[in-house]
């Protein structure tokens, strides 16, 4: 019982850290004035708040869309992930090989003018979907092969990875995730020169639904699972002064 005791507690610690970041970005939300699209460009940080803080949604335009390197999908954003591992002993190492996030050039327009969308460094984007996952063991002989020039690449989907020279590691998993081009979009960051972009490392967010139903479903998601994460600490140590009695 106080295995169980303690797991619950675990669980109920870890649902009041994520209630918690919901929390706070429900007021980074509520916090960034929703602007028209063109005041954003012409006016400027009189229309943000504070630190730039600013938002918009409307249509979006991509003039050139992106083609994700692994499953060849039109988007307007991707992430690319190669992670090789290798074993030490009787544990086992990683080590990232790829990582890339690229963002394609769009706007957003509700009507009043367009304004640019920097969203290159990433962020919380709840449009973005898993497009790729697979792990491969790299052959027996791929070190002989590459060192007399008949090597190969590691075709992950349309995407040839090579394993550099002398690596240690061999099993590779790739993923790739991607925001594919969206009819219309709601983005929350920073004011910077016309653009919107990343408030730096708490990144951009960016989603389909409206200001509102974002915001109301983040307040939601904060309430239920600070509620949950409280209920599951209390329950756990219930349990586990229950089980230090009976033992």
């Amino acid at each position: 019982m106080g295995a169980i005791a303690a797991l619950i507690v675990a669980i109920g610690i870890v649902a009041l850290i994520f209630g918690g970041y919901k929390t706070w970005q429900a007021k980074k939300l509520a916090g960034a004035p929703l602007a028209p699209t063109g005041d954003i460009v012409t006016k400027g940080d009189s229309v943000a708040g504070e630190k730039g803080a600013i938002s918009a949604e409307g249509d979006v335009s991509c003039p050139k869309v992106l083609i994700s390197p692994v499953t060849k999908t039109e988007c307007i954003y991707y992430e690319l992930k190669v992670e090789g591992s290798w074993k030490d002993g009787d544990s086992r190492k990683s080590k990232t090989y790829v990582e890339e996030k690229v963002a394609a050039g769009f706007t957003l327009d509700d009507g009043s003018g367009p304004v640019p969308v920097d969203a290159s460094q990433g962020g919380d984007f709840d449009c973005m979907e898993k497009t790729f996952s697979e792990t491969k063991k790299e052959g027996l002989f791929a070190d002989l092969k590459s060192a007399v020039g008949k090597g190969e690449p590691m075709m992950f989907g349309e995407y040839p990875f090579e394993n550099p020279a002398m690596s240690k590691a061999d099993t590779f998993e790739c993923t790739e995730k991607l925001v594919k081009v969206p009819s219309r979009l709601y983005v929350c960051g920073k004011h910077a020169e016309g653009v919107v972009t990343s408030p730096g490392w708490t990144g951009l967010i960016m989603s389909t639904k409206s200001r509102d139903e974002l915001l109301g479903s983040t307040q939601d998601t904060a309430k239920k699972t600070l509620m949950g994460g409280g209920i599951g600490i209390g329950v756990g140590i219930v349990l586990g002064i229950i089980s230090k009695l009976i033992a």
